[in-house]
């Protein structure tokens, strides 16, 4: 199916990148964030409102990883790298 009033999005030009995630802006000045196979197009506030939520989640995450507890939960840096049974 095609839909001819939908714009072009095909002048996009890389902002930033790395072996997990990749941004684009399209000439209209949406953002196109890729995580492997999943690709999301947003507008810059959107991609700003989901920085900041990402961000509080991973300290809120710390937070709950160095709280002493019954030892379920494994302490983890911020690189994503774990150890199980560190407190």
């Amino acid at each position: 199916m095609s839909n001819h009033s939908k714009p072009e999005h095909t002048n996009q030009v890389r902002l930033a990148e790395n072996d997990f995630v990749a941004v684009d802006m399209c000439h209209c000045g949406t953002l196109q964030l890729h995580l492997g196979d999943l690709s999301l197009r947003l507008l810059p506030d959107a991609v700003l409102h989901l920085t900041r939520t990402l961000a509080a989640a991973l300290a809120r995450r710390q937070s709950l990883l160095n709280e002493p507890g019954d030892g379920s939960l494994v302490t983890a840096n911020w690189s994503g790298n774990e150890t199980p049974g560190k407190a």
